[in-house]
C-alpha cells in the first residue's frame, strides 16, 4: 500500500489514479524532485503527500537537538564583550554612586556636629533691638558674603525704613529752603536726593536680604525679585524663615575677613 501523493488517502500500490481525487501518481521521478519533511525519502516536487509515509509536506517536522550538544554548545559559546562592556559600566556607577553617598555623608555628620557645637548662635547680636541691628545693617551694607539673623533682619529693616522716612523731613527743608535762593535748581536738587534716598533703601534691603537668605539657605537670585512690588513682599516672606545650618559655608563673620583671620594664626 502506498499513499495518494494528492489527497494522502491509502491507494493500491499497482494503482497510476487514485480511486479517490482521481489524480496520476508518479512512479518513475524522472523529473524535479524533493525531499519528505520526515522520512527524506525523494518525492514529487509538485506531492502534497508522501508516497511512502503519508506525512503532510505543509507541515514542518520539528526535530529536538539532543540536550547534550546544546549543553555543549553553550558551554564553548564565548562571552560577549557587549556583555563585559555593561558589566564594566555597572561597576562603575556603583562606584560614582557609592561616593556621592560617602560624600553626602560626610557633609551631613559636619552640619550635625556645627548644630550640636553650636558654632554660631541665631543671631549676630546676643540681643537683637532696633539701635544694634539697624548700626549692624548700616555696618554690613557693602557685605553680602555672611549670614543675618531672623532678628537682626527684621530690627535692622524697621530701623532703615524709620531711617529713610526720617531723613526726608531734613531734604524736604533744605529744598524749602534752596527754593527760595536759586528757584530754578530746586527741583533738580530734590530729584537727586529723593534718587538718593531710594538707592540707599534698595542698597540696604537687597545686601540685607541676601545675608538673610544665606542665613536660611535660600537661593540668592530669589533677591532679584525685591526689585518688583510684588516680589519684594515675596521675598520679605522668604525672610520670615527660620536659620538652616546644613553647611558652614557662611556664618556671621565675613568670609574675606574669615581667610584673612585663619591666614594669620600661628604657624600659618
Amino acid at each position: 500500500m502506498v499513499y495518494c501523493q494528492r489527497c494522502g488517502r491509502e491507494i493500491d500500490e499497482a494503482r497510476m489514479h487514485c480511486p479517490y481525487c482521481g489524480v496520476l501518481q508518479e512512479r518513475e521521478l524522472e523529473g524535479e524532485k524533493k525531499p519528505c519533511r520526515k522520512c527524506n525519502e525523494k518525492i514529487p516536487v509538485n506531492a502534497n503527500y508522501c508516497p511512502y509515509c503519508g506525512h503532510d509536506q505543509a507541515i514542518f517536522e520539528y526535530r529536538e537537538t539532543p540536550r547534550e550538544a546544546e549543553e555543549k554548545e553553550v558551554e564553548t559559546t564565548p562571552e560577549p564583550k557587549l556583555e563585559k562592556d555593561a558589566q564594566s559600566l555597572a561597576e562603575l556607577v556603583d562606584q560614582i554612586r557609592a561616593e556621592n553617598e560617602k560624600y553626602l555623608a560626610k557633609r551631613q555628620a559636619e552640619a550635625k556636629e556645627a548644630q550640636e557645637k553650636r558654632t554660631f548662635g541665631k543671631n549676630e547680636n546676643p540681643e537683637p533691638n532696633l539701635i544694634a541691628s539697624t548700626k549692624l545693617m548700616l555696618r554690613d551694607t557693602f557685605r553680602t558674603d555672611k549670614r543675618m539673623g531672623r532678628a537682626d533682619f527684621w530690627w535692622g529693616y524697621l530701623g532703615i525704613t524709620m531711617l529713610t522716612v526720617l531723613l526726608t523731613f531734613p531734604l524736604a527743608l533744605i529744598v524749602q529752603i534752596w527754593q527760595s535762593v536759586a528757584p530754578d535748581s530746586a527741583m533738580m536738587a530734590m530729584e537727586i536726593m529723593v534718587y538718593f534716598l531710594m538707592c540707599f533703601y534698595i542698597l540696604e534691603m537687597v545686601t540685607g536680604l541676601i545675608r538673610r537668605f544665606r542665613d536660611a539657605e535660600i537661593p540668592v537670585l530669589y533677591v532679584v525679585l525685591a526689585l518688583t512690588v510684588v516680589g519684594e513682599i515675596i521675598c520679605l516672606f522668604l525672610a520670615t524663615r527660620p536659620q538652616k545650618v546644613t553647611n558652614l559655608d557662611y556664618t556671621f563673620e565675613a568670609r574675606s575677613k574669615k581667610r584673612q583671620n585663619d591666614q594669620n594664626k600661628p604657624g600659618r
